[in-house]
């Protein structure tokens, strides 16, 4: 159970909201870093390399109809209670949409950089 000042940091979008989420991330890829999640390297530690504005406002997207708003270092302090491996593909975008993060269920993230 996370934080009930944490939880207050996180709001669910509607289903229209999320659907626009899912639609508006980009497909492009200018650059991709990736890391493995399967516990070999400090997740967190490389979350916060990759972008350190813990301040800035994502989006975590599961599905068409399943997504928040809540901020970076809430996602980086907590990523492992929002990414399942075997079961979870997720898209993390910041609401500018300069970069988007996708965590793939295999236990992978890729982070890749808007062109």
């Amino acid at each position: 159970m996370l934080p009930p000042e944490v939880l207050a940091r996180i709001r669910p979008l509607s289903p229209s909201e999320a659907e626009r989420v899912r639609t508006s991330a980009s497909t492009e890829r200018a650059f991709v870093v990736s890391c493995s999640a399967d516990g070999s390297v400090d997740v967190r530690s490389w979350l916060r390399r990759i972008q350190p504005d813990a301040q800035a406002s994502v989006y975590v997207s599961w599905s068409e109809d399943l997504a928040i708003e809540t901020s970076w270092g809430i996602f980086t302090e907590y990523w492992d209670d929002f990414c399942y491996p075997f079961s979870d593909d997720v898209t993390v975008a910041p609401i500018t949409g300069t970069w988007r993060l996708v965590y793939h269920h295999y236990e992978q993230f890729d982070f890749i950089t808007a062109s």
